[in-house]
């Protein structure tokens, strides 16, 4: 894991104003608002608010506000409590580095994430964060991810997600937004990716170069002044400095035959020829807890597995690195049977009495004479 000192450094630094002031809640003004209906919907003391709200924003002339500025609201102030964003499905190593300073510390299920935190995760390490609009953003092993900002009312238009993946790789499920003026985006060092809702990957290597793949609906990704959407089906990357390439289509799913046995799983598909080789990851059921991750060269996976229930994902990566459409398979390992019950013991065979049918013999031999 990287040291603390270099992820301060990154939180700090400008990676955005709400990592730096993360107590406040961002709203923008709408059409007819002004700092007293803005105190009388949201605080808890209306009446005193909207002087303190002009000194915390330092407004020289609240009357100059214009629909779509933004004012900064201390969480502590507001009536209504946000809703919070959770980690779920947590395993491995998993550090989280606090926004507000202090010491890092290892997650867990259950935490809760706030505005600006770190999340890094190690080789072994991966969590869900679950978002109050029912989005999840699954945080894959090796990644570092900022959470500059997310929406924390569900009824307030306007509410922005914003993330920044710094390394590693994630997939975002997001919840169709209703607002014109929400998003959902994700930063990396060379783009962003902004959706509305959709299933997509983003991963950033050591290269610094941002590949994005799209399972469903559109994500539009910019860098140098270009935006490229990506429709579901496509997949763009983009280097450091340099627009992003024109959308490829995604390679195949492989098709996948599965073998299951009392101690595990074995899966084999055809090879194609524009793949350059295949990722496969396997995930726990009912919780989707990711196991484990694996590049392979050949058509041929397979894994010990305890008893329960698991899912596979296969998918097909090609030259440029892109991993193509999605192959899930349920796994169900059982119990192997218990072994038949012994066959009982035969009856002990009766024991001759050789001396008595000796005598006996002998006695017809006598007789007969």
């Amino acid at each position: 894991m990287r040291v603390w000192l270099g992820i301060a450094a990154l939180l700090w630094l400008g990676l955005s104003p709400a990592a730096q002031a993360s107590e406040d809640w961002h709203y923008t003004l709408r059409p007819g608002d002004s700092l007293w209906k803005v105190c009388l919907r949201f605080a808890q003391q209306p009446d005193a608010c909207w002087r303190e709200l002009a000194g915390h924003n330092q407004l020289a002339d609240p009357h100059a506000l214009r629909p779509g500025d933004t004012l900064r609201v201390p969480i502590d102030w507001l009536k209504e409590k946000p809703i919070p964003a959770r980690l779920e499905a947590v395993t491995g190593e998993v550090m989280l580095y606090p926004a507000a300073g202090g010491t890092p510390r290892p997650v867990s299920t259950g935490d809760v994430v706030q505005f600006g935190d770190a999340l890094e995760t190690g080789a072994d390490g991966s969590a869900r964060i679950h978002f109050a609009d029912q989005s999840d953003v699954l945080l894959k092993p090796s990644s570092l991810l900022v959470v500059t900002r997310y929406r924390r009312f569900l009824d307030q238009p306007g509410e922005r997600t914003e993330l920044r993946l710094e390394r590693g790789n994630i997939r975002n499920r997001v919840t169709p937004l209703t607002s014109d003026e929400a998003s959902f985006e994700v930063y990396t060092p060379g783009a962003v990716a902004a959706v509305r809702g959709t299933e997509y990957y983003l991963g950033v290597d050591g290269a610094e170069t941002t590949r994005n793949e799209v399972i469903s609906g559109q994500v539009d990704v910019g860098a140098r002044g270009t935006t490229r959407e990506v429709e579901g089906g496509f997949a763009t990357l983009a280097q450091v400095d340099e627009p992003p390439m024109a959308p490829v289509p995604l390679l195949p799913a492989p098709t996948v035959e599965l073998t299951v046995s009392h101690t595990g799983a074995v899966a084999v598909w055809p090879t194609q020829a524009e793949a350059d080789h295949y990722w496969v990851e396997w995930y726990q059921q009912p919780d989707n807890r990711l196991l484990g991750q694996q590049r392979l060269d050949t058509g041929h996976w397979q894994q010990d597995l305890p008893v329960g229930e698991y899912r596979l994902l296969v998918r097909a990566v090609d030259g440029h690195g892109l991993r193509g459409h999605e192959n899930w398979r349920d796994i169900v390992v059982t119990p192997a049977p218990p072994p038949p019950p012994p066959e009982p013991p035969a009856p002990p065979e009766e024991k001759r009495r050789w001396d008595l049918w000796v005598f006996v013999g002998a006695a017809a031999v006598l007789l007969a004479l």
